[in-house]
């Protein structure tokens, strides 16, 4: 019988992490063993373990970045449930020939599915496609599918070509049809110009990318064709937050910027989802009052250096409402990876 009182639930809320990336040790044995193709290197210096993409990139490669268990306190530390957790961004491959991405992406993917399956309570894994061959990058999508991955990592372009190029169609179907959110997610081994400097590269270049990549998913129609699609745009959404009012005065001005949508850019943007990772208190409290919690979730970039380890301080010092705490810490999350 029930004594009539109100229960009030104490129990903290255990975020989701929507951002943040794993070199699997099958991934790793497949690089050592086929790295030459893809111009990358794996050496050891110093004790410590690299790979060195291009000549000029190096990741670092070390327990917290190979085993998910190795995770699992640092996790806990940060009242991190959940990691969907996916590639490294040069482990994506846009660059390399369509058989040689496509034998990579079945490596990470069957050995994120292994994880998921090892520990489901903990890690949601995000696959990887080779979308320099689109209909291969469906067919391997279905695929991931099956193997009970949740989503998608891609990059925010193949070499020039935008993400509402035509050839791409299939692949935004099947990510539609199959329910999984796709995460734009930038990498540039070799910036050039002033992106070389200063590490921009990662500081400014990968804002614009991403930016870049939003803008033509809403002027070319894919969001439009694609009602169901979502996208998560890492680092807090790049440059589009600031770019959607421009988007919107081109739609009214620029004849070419209404071909293929009828209504202006700053409507779609329900589709679009932003992680927390601005290193900014105000742009997150902007993001949140202008789009909504449930359009935020949070991301880490655990365990690179570009990361943070307190996103749950970082959210709770911003004394939102408890329904917008529990938006961006793990419902909206929730939601995209088909949990609820």
């Amino acid at each position: 019988m029930s004594s009539g009182r109100n229960v009030v639930n104490t129990e903290p809320v255990l975020a989701i992490d929507m951002h943040n990336h794993l070199i699997a040790p099958e991934v790793a044995d497949f690089l050592a063993r086929e790295g030459d193709k893809y111009a990358t290197q794996f050496v050891e210096q110093d004790g410590q373990r690299f790979f060195v993409i291009q000549g000029t990139a190096r990741r670092p490669y070390h327990d917290r970045m190979a085993r998910p268990e190795a995770r699992l306190p640092d996790m806990d530390a940060a009242s991190i449930g959940m990691q969907a957790v996916s590639c490294v961004p040069f482990l994506m491959y846009p660059e390399v020939a369509p058989d040689l991405g496509l034998a990579i992406a079945q490596v990470n993917n069957d050995a994120l599915a292994a994880i998921g399956r090892r520990l489901p309570e903990r890690f949601a894994p995000l696959a990887s496609v080779p979308l320099q061959d689109p209909p291969a990058a469906a067919r391997e999508l279905e695929r991931a599918a099956k193997l009970g991955l949740r989503g998608v990592e891609i990059p925010p372009r193949i070499y020039e070509q935008g993400l509402d190029e035509p050839q791409f169609e299939v692949f935004w179907e099947a990510a539609e049809a199959l329910q999984m959110v796709v995460c734009i997610h930038p990498f540039e081994a070799a910036p050039r110009g002033m992106l070389a400097r200063y590490g921009l590269g990662i500081l400014a270049g990968n804002l614009f990318d991403t930016g870049l990549a939003a803008a033509v998913l809403i002027y070319g129609g894919v969001l439009e064709r694609h009602p169901q699609l979502r996208v998560v745009l890492y680092h807090a959404g790049g440059a589009l937050p600031s770019m959607l009012g421009r988007l919107d005065m081109g739609y009214e001005r620029i004849p070419d910027c209404r071909s293929a949508i009828p209504r202006p850019p700053s409507s779609y943007v329900n589709q679009f989802c932003f992680d927390t990772l601005a290193f900014n208190p105000a742009m997150v409290r902007y993001l949140v009052e202008t789009y909504g919690a449930n359009h935020l979730v949070i991301g880490t970039d655990y365990p690179l250096p570009a990361g943070t380890q307190r996103p749950m301080e970082e959210i709770c010092a911003l004394h939102l409402s408890a329904d917008a705490e529990f938006a961006i810490l793990r419902g909206t999350a929730s939601h995209l990876l088909r949990y609820d």
